[in-house]
Parts: structure tokens; sequence; C-alpha cells
């Protein structure tokens, strides 16, 4: 009985910490799109579709989450370039 208790504990204790480890390597949306919009130098319309670009790729999206501001301008600025960027307003 004593020994179930144990196994039960430990099962629960991994199963936490499983999920935990899940639940950091979630993307967050909604803080993507907040980091995004705070980056200067660049009108709302392109910011928005880089916005999009991270979206649709989770890895890059992560990636540009864990950079530094500047880090992420460049980011940024590097999609411009890529795309010969020119939004249409």
């Amino acid at each position: 009985m004593y020994e179930d208790d144990g196994v039960e504990k430990l099962s629960k204790k991994i199963g936490d910490e499983a999920f935990a480890s899940l639940s950091k390597n979630q993307l967050d949306v909604n803080e993507l799109y907040t980091e995004v919009m705070k980056i200067k130098g660049f009108e709302e319309i392109t910011l928005g579709d880089i916005f999009d670009h991270l979206i649709l790729n989770e890895m890059l999206a992560k990636a540009f989450m864990t950079r530094n501001v500047n880090l992420r301008k460049s980011r940024v600025q590097n999609f411009v370039n890529q795309h010969h960027y020119s939004p249409d307003c």
C-alpha cells in the first residue's frame, strides 16, 4: 500500500514536470504580437506582416522571442530586405 503511494507521487511529479516543460515550449501568440509591435522604426502594417510571417513559422517566432531588442530589430530589417518589402497601404 505504501509502495503504491510512492509510485503515485512519483508519477504525479513526473507528469507535472512534463506538463511544465511543454508549457514553456508553447508559443504565446499575444506576447509575440506585443513584442513585434514594440519594434521601432517600421510601419504598423510592416510589423503586422512580420507577425503573420512568424505565426506561420513557429520556430522562427520562438527564436524571435528569445532575442534582445537589437537582434529583433535586425531580424525585422532582414525580413524587409529579403522580401524587397513594399507594403500595400
